[in-house]
C-alpha cells in the first residue's frame, strides 16, 4: 500500500488504486492511504448521521437495500467496502486535497456544459497523457460517432438483451478473430480496459467502417430482431477484412 506522501496531492485516480469486491471499492484501503488516523477509520465514520442520510439516499436512488452498497469482509482482504458514492465521500472527508480535486472536477464539468468545446478539449489532453498523437485522436473520436450510430441504429430495429453484445462480436471476429474478450486477451488486456483505446488507427477505421455499413444495410432493408442484425453487422464485417486481406498484398 501506498503512504499518502507518496501519491500526488491531487491524484485523480485514487480510486483506482484500491481494493475491490465487485463495484464496491474499498474504505480502508483509502484511510491507510491517508495515514490510517484513528478518529477517521471507517467504522466511526459509518456510524456518523451523515454517513448514514448517504448510504439511505444511494440506496434510495438506486432502488436497492444498503448492505448491498456496504459490506464488512473479514479476512486478508477484509475491510469496509462500499459504492463508489459513498467511497468518494469517505475520501473526501479524510482529505481536504481530495475534497478540492472533486468539487473542481464538478464546477470544470458545470463549465463544459455551457461551452461544449471544453470537453473536446478534456478528451484531446486525457489521450495526449497516455501517448496518442492527433491523427489517432481523431480516428477515435469518429469510433465513438460510428458506435453510437450503430447502437442506435440497432436498438430501433428490435435489437434487445444480448443482442447488442452478439452484433458487436459479429463486427470483431471477421477483423479480429475473436470475440471482444478475444480480442482483449490477444491485446494483453484486463477486463474493464477498453479495446477500443487500445486498437490501431487503421484498427480504428476498419471497425468504424464495419459498423456503418451494417447499420446501413439495416436501416435499408429494414433488417429486425437480434439474430438477424447480427447476421448483417457479420456480413459487412467480412466485407471490411477482406478488403484488408488485399490491401495486405501491396504493403508486405
Amino acid at each position: 500500500m501506498r503512504k499518502k506522501a507518496e501519491i500526488k496531492k491531487y491524484d485523480a485516480n485514487v480510486l483506482d488504486t484500491i481494493g475491490k469486491d465487485g463495484d464496491l471499492l474499498s474504505l480502508t484501503d483509502l484511510w491507510k492511504i491517508a495515514g490510517s488516523p484513528k478518529s477517521k477509520n471507517p467504522n466511526d465514520w459509518l456510524r456518523q448521521d451523515i454517513a448514514s442520510e448517504l448510504v439511505n439516499t444511494v440506496s434510495g436512488i438506486l432502488n436497492t437495500v444498503s448492505n448491498r452498497i456496504i459490506k464488512t469482509k473479514r479476512g486478508k482482504l477484509g475491510g469496509s467496502y462500499a459504492h463508489r458514492q459513498i467511497a468518494l465521500a469517505y475520501a473526501k472527508y479524510l482529505d481536504p486535497a481530495l475534497h478540492v480535486l472533486v468539487n473542481e472536477v464538478f464546477f470544470q464539468r458545470i463549465e463544459e456544459e455551457k461551452n461544449p468545446d471544453l470537453i473536446g478539449q478534456r478528451y484531446i489532453k486525457a489521450y495526449k497523457k497516455r501517448g496518442k498523437d492527433n491523427k489517432w485522436i481523431s480516428e477515435r473520436l469518429k469510433s465513438i460517432d460510428s458506435r453510437n450510430e450503430f447502437t442506435k441504429t440497432l436498438a430501433a430495429h428490435g435489437v434487445t438483451g444480448e443482442g447488442y453484445r452478439n452484433c458487436t462480436n459479429a463486427i470483431y471476429e471477421p477483423l479480429y478473430g475473436g470475440t471482444a474478450s478475444v480480442v482483449r486477451e490477444k491485446k494483453g488486456l484486463i477486463k474493464g480496459q477498453s479495446v477500443r483505446d487500445n486498437m490501431s488507427r487503421v484498427e480504428l477505421a476498419a471497425v468504424g467502417l464495419a459498423e456503418a455499413l451494417a447499420s446501413d444495410e439495416i436501416d435499408k432493408k429494414d433488417i429486425r430482431g437480434n439474430g438477424k442484425c447480427e447476421v448483417a453487422s457479420r456480413r459487412a464485417s467480412r466485407s471490411v477484412a477482406n478488403a484488408l486481406i488485399d490491401h495486405k498484398k501491396y504493403i508486405i
